[in-house]
């Protein structure tokens, strides 16, 4: 069963409709969506360009084009950025940005701009500035409830964060961040599922889990409230009025699970959330990201990883039909003829859809890790094709269930429709 799907964005008018695009434009932008990742880039490409446009042309009197040049002080970078970055119009944020460190010589044709972009990112996505919390061995970052307890101008600098984000996309900039699922799904406004609440708190979603799956909800002394705690102090929160004097039980337990997967993921950071999406489409404009699904977005925002496929294949192991002959099975050797045979963007795909991230540990494939904590290599299980025609994932346990299909090009179809298909929603196993 499917929970209810939630998003924030894009905003609603005054009648409390969705906000949405001229149909045509729509036609057209589902057109380019289907397109292959590269010529979607090229289309971005073009509409960053289109952007640009009006302020390409040199200002009277000027040589060059129109651009921001910023000057920072290394041992102030984040505030100094800030203060810059918020103080500019609308029309400034597509031009191009120069930057100069103050007290030291350089002209930034490239190099300076991209040392911005990593200081900033170090700086700004630091768990100890308070704005996100880092989650798992990937580090991937999702937004911290409590940002206003660490940073009273904690909403301002949201908005920097997406403007910042959209600064670096729009100077073809990547970034050392890696952002939790469903930040990315909120950016393109793809619904969020309650199978997402995993990726933010992977010990909550087992326990909803648990209470969906099995009967006697009584037994566990659940109300409808949600507790929390930060710095030492608890706090509790009905999740309707008077929740603390509504048991959860069987009958009701369904719309408990939706109000938690809505406390979760929507109401606890909704004001951080929407800043740092006004402050995104402030310098990138919403239909533009909306051709691309969230793989390609992460590869756009925080590039390609390198993946070692000797790395990776020393570090699988084998499962179901592929256990006694391991690597010698015919599917797993077709499996890595075709891996090999990846791009590096189909590479981190099937990355994604096997382990949840396109991100490796420091350490590698020998370090990944369950969403219980403990080390769990890339794992291969082999089945029937009667049993599953599709290839499936377990991202738990950084598994992919891989049927044993008749020859290396029927593997490979199977295996590059399931990594390229945007998959907005799935149910609990």
């Amino acid at each position: 069963m499917l929970l209810t799907r939630h998003r924030l964005w894009p905003p609603q008018d005054n009648d409390g409709k969705w906000m949405v695009q001229d149909g045509a434009a729509g036609a057209d932008l589902e057109s380019i969506a289907a397109m292959p990742f590269r010529r979607k880039q090229n289309w971005f490409q073009s509409r960053i360009d289109q952007i640009r446009a009006p302020d390409m042309m040199p200002a009277q009197g000027q040589q060059h084009p129109s651009v921001v040049a910023m000057t920072v002080r290394r041992n102030h970078l984040l505030a100094d950025s800030f203060s810059q970055i918020m103080a500019l119009e609308p029309e400034q944020l597509s031009r191009r940005l120069r930057i100069r460190f103050k007290d030291e010589p350089g002209i930034d044709a490239g190099g300076l701009l991209r040392e911005w972009c990593l200081l900033v990112a170090q700086d700004l996505f630091d768990p100890q500035f308070g704005l996100f919390v880092a989650h798992g061995e990937d580090s991937a970052y999702s937004i911290n409830p409590v940002s206003g307890l660490c940073n009273e101008l904690h909403l301002d600098y949201f908005r920097f964060a997406g403007r910042f984000i959209g600064k670096a996309l729009l100077e073809h900039q990547t970034l050392p961040a890696h952002f939790s699922l469903p930040i990315v799904k909120h950016m393109l406004s793809i619904p969020i599922t309650f199978s997402d609440l995993e990726f933010i708190d992977a010990e909550v979603f087992q326990n909803l889990a648990y209470l969906r799956n099995n009967p006697g909800a009584e037994a566990l002394c659940l109300d409808f409230t949600v507790t929390t705690e930060h710095f030492g102090m608890r706090q509790t929160h009905p999740l309707v009025p008077g929740g603390e004097d509504i048991d959860v039980t069987d009958e009701n337990k369904m719309e408990y699970l939706n109000l938690m997967f809505k406390y979760k993921m929507l109401d606890s950071v909704k004001e951080q959330l929407w800043h740092l999406l006004k402050g995104l489409y402030e310098v990138i404009p919403q239909e533009s990201l909306s051709v691309f699904d969230y793989q390609e977005l992460e590869l756009l925002i925080s590039g390609c990883p390198e993946i070692d496929m000797d790395d990776w294949r020393r570090h699988t192991r084998y499962v179901g039909l592929y256990k006694l002959e391991g690597a010698n099975h015919p599917s797993v050797k077709w499996f890595w003829e075709v891996v090999e045979n990846f791009t590096h963007e189909e590479r981190a795909r099937l990355l994604q859809f096997s382990t949840g991230s396109t991100r490796l540990p420091a350490q590698g494939f020998k370090a990944l890790e369950a969403n219980d904590g403990n080390f769990r290599l890339f794992t291969i299980a082999g089945l029937e094709k009667a049993d599953c025609l599709y290839p499936r994932s377990h991202t738990c346990f950084n598994r992919i269930d891989l049927p044993y299909y008749s020859n290396k090009e029927e593997l490979e179809g199977y295996l590059s429709l399931v990594i390229n298909m945007e998959i907005t929603g799935f149910q609990i196993d």
